[in-house]
């Protein structure tokens, strides 16, 4: 999906190989370290739960298990990526009768497979920053949202250049401006010495 940007983007995906795997820790763990590794991170939640977590760390913090895909955008955002999320939109509409029931371990929810991804979309959508969540249908509401995310991003990135130009200028016209103040003053006190 994001390889039909069209932009010349590199997805890392655990099912095309992407990532390098060692033989020294879990192949959690090294998913993890490619999100660290990563400039943006995008998150893509549905109706499976995934992979559980190993790590015992996130267990504790959570007070329950975690899929690897969560702890994977956890990371991203602790370790301040730029984030995108997006919840499959009968997921995200379900997600209010969760709301309602929260608590209630009769309901029986028809489009996850796991009460856990429900407070996991809660936990985020608490998030105070860099929880920008978008509802998708379809492959192609996520590669158009992304596209104009990206356009604008390297819009933002075009401006600050600007900015960080203008800056060097005036700073180079000040010192050029105090030199030349400074050279004064000494051809001053050099005129009365002689």
């Amino acid at each position: 999906m994001i390889n039909s940007l069209g932009a010349g983007y590199d997805a890392i995906r655990n099912e095309e190989g992407s990532i390098p795997y060692g033989k020294d820790e879990r192949l959690e763990e090294y998913c993890i370290q490619e999100v660290r590794h990563s400039d943006i991170l995008i998150s893509i939640i549905g109706g499976r739960f995934g992979s559980e977590s190993k790590d015992e760390a996130s267990i504790e913090k959570y007070i329950q298990k975690s899929s690897i895909s969560q702890r994977e955008l956890r990371t991203a955002i602790d370790n301040q990526k730029q984030v995108y999320i997006f919840i499959d939109k009968n997921v995200s509409a379900e997600y209010q009768t969760y709301l309602l029931n929260k608590g209630n371990t009769n309901v029986n929810y028809k489009f996850v497979d796991d009460q856990r991804i429900y407070s996991f979309i809660e936990e985020i959508k608490n998030l105070g920053i860099n929880n920008n969540i978008k509802d998708f249908e379809t492959s192609e509401d996520i590669t158009s949202y992304l596209r104009e995310q990206f356009a604008g991003l390297f819009q933002r990135f075009i401006d600050d250049q600007r900015r960080v130009k203008e800056i060097n200028l005036i700073a180079e016209s000040r010192w050029f401006s105090a030199s030349t103040q400074s050279g004064r003053i000494i051809r001053a006190v050099l005129l009365l010495c002689h």
